[in-house]
């Protein structure tokens, strides 16, 4: 094909495909779809030199993951942590998911209205934002995957939680239960600072 030929089905200047290969520069992201519709290609064929029934870099694998996720913060922590951290981080990860298998565990906050409001001792604590219901909070007990809640008038814990972290939820409770209540009256949810 001539470049005369090539600027005719591409769309493209004479010039600029000379320049191209004078200066030896690759065409821009913005000629690539063009290039490929006059050549008859695909951008990966044209880009790489790979077909589309290549193995070549079938075998690697991306993750593409938004900045400001909680996905992306785990994974910038990981990278930075040494690998004893790294293998105690991914043993703990490993041994959670165990066991919410082997427990038949059904996570009741995948309901997009769950808000996270506070974390403590393995605990978590979800609040409802569209504030439905009797004013109570969602606990989720990280070591032994057990899910309850916490009724915020009464104080009351529903859940299969061990002897050991009630006392601790109770306390939690009787520390915060004026800004719980606060935040589930006023329909306005905020994050409660770490405690211990």
């Amino acid at each position: 094909m001539t470049q005369k030929e090539f600027s005719l089905r591409t769309g493209i200047s004479t010039t600029t495909i000379s320049d191209w290969r004078k200066k030896n520069t690759n065409p821009g992201s913005d000629k690539i779809m063009a290039i490929c519709a006059a050549l008859g290609v695909t951008p990966e064929y044209l880009l790489s030199g790979v077909t589309e029934d290549s193995d070549r870099g079938r075998n690697i694998d991306y993750m593409v993951i938004p900045k400001g996720t909680e996905e992306r913060e785990l994974i910038e922590l990981f990278s930075s942590m040494d690998w004893l951290e790294r293998e105690h981080l991914l043993e703990y990860a490993r041994r959670a998911i165990e066991k919410k298998s082997e427990s038949g565990y059904t996570d009741r906050t995948e309901k997009k209205s769950m808000v996270k409001i506070a974390e403590f001792c393995d605990i978590e604590v979800f609040m409802d934002s569209e504030f439905d219901g009797n004013p109570t909070v969602d606990i989720n007990y990280l070591d032994d995957n057990v899910q309850g809640s916490l009724q915020l008038q009464e104080g009351r814990i529903m859940g299969d939680f061990s002897k050991y972290v009630i006392p601790v939820i109770s306390a939690w409770y009787e520390e915060h239960k004026s800004l719980l209540i606060k935040m589930w009256n006023n329909h306005k949810i905020e994050m409660i600072p770490t405690w211990e």
